[in-house]
């Protein structure tokens, strides 16, 4: 049954992660320069500025998530294996929101010449795949529940 709330729990995580392929992280600030830090690349924030640093691990990750979590929908036959994909999609999820917020602007970046010392300022549209993540939590949360009232039904027959 697709119309159950965590299918539209998922379907909305998909979309918050769609739409954080799409939105700026955050904006560097060096003493030349100013950059835009998206989940594909670094670049210039003049338009049309070059590129930097390439980061398209985190764009496929973030596609990768959605796509998951669309395919979570449909595995509503089997709740326990869909609650499985949850708890994989939630963890996965986390591991992004780590590489993107911590790993390439604290280490990465400080390494490169042209980003040495600069300063982060985070966008909050940096916040869509954290929602993407607790919308998958709630709607495992949901999965449990329901997997529950099965079992209490079929322990009454």
């Amino acid at each position: 049954m697709l119309q159950r709330i965590q299918s539209l729990l998922l379907f909305l995580a998909a979309i918050c992660y769609v739409l954080a392929c799409f939105m700026p992280v955050a904006n560097l600030t060096t003493a030349d320069a100013y950059y835009q830090f998206n989940v594909w690349n670094v670049r210039e924030n003049i338009p049309d500025g070059r590129v930097v640093y390439q980061v398209l691990y985190i764009g496929l990750s973030l596609i990768a998530l959605a796509i998951f979590t669309i395919v979570t929908i449909f595995l509503y036959k089997n709740r326990m294996r869909q609650s499985k994909l949850c708890m994989a999609n939630v963890l996965l999820g986390f591991i992004v929101l780590a590489v993107t917020l911590y790993v390439y602007p604290d280490l990465v970046f400080q390494k490169i010449n042209v980003l040495k010392g600069c300063t982060v300022a985070f966008s909050m549209k940096a916040l869509l795949p954290i929602l993407g993540v607790v919308l998958v939590y709630i709607a495992n949360k949901f999965i449990l529940k329901d997997e529950k009232k099965v079992r209490d039904a079929e322990r009454l027959r």
